[in-house]
């Protein structure tokens, strides 16, 4: 087997762009001021990116042998990630914000770039669905638009489906595009009631003609052309065959116009008598689930948030992910406009107590006046002297002082920036010391996984993707492990039988040949016999990062009637047919397909061997 050196070809190649001797191509990223000219090479990036091989290809030489590219509509902290994961292969995201890995993402499809595309969904879905939930209907219109957004796309359904109400009530909704709209209106679990769903599309069309009269009694037959013209790849999709009676004569009978005589004709019909046949195609009601949410009767007491957010900030104390039924509540003690902004006052009234969370709404800056600035200086008069000002980084001045100049005397900010820019020029400002940070070391971890394939860190990915949330440090869940191949051996049978009526598994294979690591959780009890399929909201499968696979792959299942299959006969434990383990481990083919989970999580389908196979019970642990 061929060995692969790919540390020391990313950072030679990563040189290269630092050093970019012989370089052929000039790209001027960004707008003015804030503007970059990188010099590259182009057969390093034709080879990486078929949106510069198709621009090399189409721009001339200059006198200097060089070709000149102009990439003004992104930015050069994102172009700066993108072409370092050109040239080295490597990116980080930890110092971005959300809304630049967002940008990032969009420069990486607008670059060609499909691995980076589909590492960003990843990364945002897994360790930032907060941000997603926040900034949703702009997420969501943009996956829409771009093609290659599959990830994120059913990301976005999977809420639009259970709580329709996030796209729908937003007040972005009327602006969806109608194919946006279309594919919502499509989806069969859309926990809508039919007759709801279409007072939105009515409401849609409305907006997009803002001449229409307010008054429906008041419409001619060119204004009901109108609608329907506007709506006509829209109403194919409404399921009228699931209205009531009631709902028929209040919400179609007044639009009757948008139809064809045949179709209300044989809504009527259906609903008059059931039994007659129709020719209008009939599509499946929706699935509904049976779930009933108790009546809210204490929502959140804020001028400021919601109740989504207050269901955001119980997910961050729990660690865990909340959309509804909050545990938490929210009693307010303090609130500016009623009781006073003086910090004094927050400090008595809420004086002993604890598990407290302080909401402040900023106002905009750029609208403040010199007495607004005066106002907030007079309150912080007596603690602007303890601020130790000349610890602070030029970044940090620049974003947090220079906002707020008119609270400092000028003489300070002056020096402040004396001693940054020329720090050994005298100054006569009082320096505070910097502050005693300890440099906390962590305990020595006492329970490392008993694993001989997984490393304590994969433990923690595989931790996250179950909570879906991020863990980087203590883990909360214990691994104990039930079978390991060398020791029990590699019979399917083997493992169906050691851990019979176990829930919560977590299955870890290693590929024999290759080194890849690839497994499945099941949130279900493993059945030591032929039940076959069963239905799980909650398992996936994965593939973790190793020599040969830079980044992990979690695959959720999708369809979850055919989530896991058990049969013990012929010595089967399937996950849909994306992972299938067959017999003995050891000398039969196992395989990795792409059926009812999202994304195949080995680029090879063909069989494979195992090397050790490991399963372990994941229990939350005793603190």
């Amino acid at each position: 087997m061929a060995t692969k050196f790919y540390d020391r070809l990313s950072n030679d190649l990563t040189q290269l762009l630092e050093n970019p001797i012989d370089y052929n191509v000039t790209i001027g990223v960004g707008e003015e001021p804030v503007s970059q000219t990188f010099k590259v090479h182009s057969y390093i990036l034709q080879s990486r990116s078929p949106y510069f091989k198709k621009k090399f290809n189409e721009s001339p030489f200059s006198e200097n042998h060089v070709k000149e590219l102009k990439i003004p509509n992104i930015s050069v902290k994102v172009f700066n990630v993108i072409i370092k994961y050109i040239y080295g292969g490597t990116i980080s995201l930890e110092k971005f914000e959300n809304s630049i890995i967002f940008d990032l993402l969009m420069a990486s499809q607008e670059l060609d770039l499909d691995e980076l595309v589909e590492h960003l969904q990843t990364h945002l879905i897994t360790n930032n669905a907060s941000w997603l939930r926040l900034n949703f209907a702009h997420v969501y219109q943009t996956s829409y638009q771009v093609k290659n957004f599959k990830i994120i796309q059913n990301f976005c359904d999977n809420i639009i489906s259970k709580h329709p109400n996030t796209i729908f009530e937003s007040e972005n909704f009327i602006s969806l595009p109608r194919d946006v709209l279309i594919s919502i209106i499509r989806l069969d679990d859309l926990q809508l009631e039919e007759y709801k769903i279409w007072d939105y599309v009515i409401q849609w069309g409305k907006a997009k003609n803002p001449n229409l009269p307010a008054d429906l009694n008041e419409w001619t037959s060119d204004n009901f052309l109108t609608l329907k013209t506007t709506l006509k790849h829209c109403l194919p999709h409404i399921r009228y065959f699931n209205f009531s009676g009631e709902q028929v004569v209040k919400k179609l009978y007044p639009y009757q116009q948008l139809f064809e005589p045949k179709l209300l004709l044989e809504i009527n019909t259906k609903l008059l008598a059931p039994n007659e046949p129709i020719s209008s195609t009939i599509l499946p009601p929706r699935n509904i689930l049976n779930v009933t949410l108790p009546t809210r009767t204490n929502p959140i007491p804020s001028n400021i948030i919601t109740d989504e957010h207050a269901l955001e900030i119980s997910s961050w104390i729990d660690k865990t992910r909340y959309t509804e039924n909050n545990p938490y509540a929210f009693k307010l003690l303090v609130r500016g406009s009623k009781d006073g902004f003086d910090v004094k006052t927050i400090l008595e009234i809420c004086d002993k107590v604890s598990n407290t969370v302080i909401i402040v709404k900023v106002e905009d800056l750029n609208e403040w006046t010199s007495d607004n600035f005066l106002t907030l200086k007079t309150t912080l008069k007596h603690c602007l002297p303890h601020i130790r000002y000349f610890n602070f980084s030029g970044e940090q001045v620049v974003k947090k002082l220079y906002p707020y100049q008119q609270l400092f005397e000028p003489k300070l900010l002056l020096e402040i920036n004396t001693k940054l820019l020329a720090p050994n020029e005298p100054i006569s400002s009082t320096i505070l010391p910097p502050r005693n940070i300890l440099n906390v070391t962590l305990p020595t971890r006492t329970n490392p996984i008993p694993s001989n394939i997984i490393t304590d860190e994969h433990a923690l990915e595989i931790s996250s993707w179950i909570d879906k949330t991020r863990y980087t440090e203590n883990n909360p869940y214990a691994f104990k492990l039930l079978v390991r191949g060398s020791k029990d051996g590699f019979d399917v049978k083997t493992i169906l039988e050691i851990c019979d009526k176990v829930s919560n598994t977590v299955i870890i294979v290693k590929v024999e040949g290759t080194g890849e690591i690839i497994g499945g959780y099941n949130p279900l009890e493993i059945q030591n016999n032929d039940i076959g399929w069963c239905s799980s909201q909650d398992s996936f499968i994965f593939s973790l990062k190793t020599q040969n696979l830079k980044n992990s792959i979690i695959s959720r299942v999708t369809d979850f009637n055919f989530a896991i299959y058990y049969f013990r006969s012929n010595s089967w434990l399937q996950f849909g047919n994306a992972l299938s383990l067959r017999s003995n481990l050891k000398t039969e083919s196992s395989f990795c397909g792409i059926y009812y989970y999202e994304k195949q999580i080995r680029s090879n389908t063909n069989g494979f061997s195992v090397e050790e196979v490991e399963v372990f019970k994941v229990s939350p642990r005793n603190n």
